[in-house]
């Protein structure tokens, strides 16, 4: 079974806020379980060419808490410019902390040659 519930809201042209919840109860020969899954996107669109979005999700099941955030850059038409810094952390309910897992930052051209 899987429940679910959004909502977004658009605060002013090029600004996007998404929060999303599911529920699934997976029911399986070995047993059964529930995962739940949070997440909160933000877009802004700074102009036409600058963009910036970012992704905050928890899963139940793996208890991660992730964040990716993404920075897009357009130069030309077909020539792309992208910064993208990614960052999970595990809820670690024995410990009663919050441990980073990762940090990952990368980046990446995207060119484009026209004949």
């Amino acid at each position: 079974r899987v429940a679910g519930l959004g909502f977004s809201a658009r605060i002013r042209p090029g600004y996007l806020v998404s929060l999303n919840g599911e529920w699934n109860r997976v029911e399986l020969d070995e047993g059964s379980f529930t995962t739940r899954l949070y997440r909160l996107v933000t877009e802004a669109q700074f102009n036409p060419r600058v963009a910036l979005v970012n992704n905050i999700q928890y899963d139940s099941q793996s208890a991660v808490l992730g964040w990716q955030s993404r920075f897009r850059w357009i130069l030309r038409p077909g020539n792309d410019l992208y910064f993208v810094y990614t960052q999970n952390w595990l809820d670690d309910v024995l410990a009663s902390r919050i441990t980073t897992l990762d940090k990952r930052f990368a980046s990446k051209v995207v060119y484009t040659h026209r004949f």
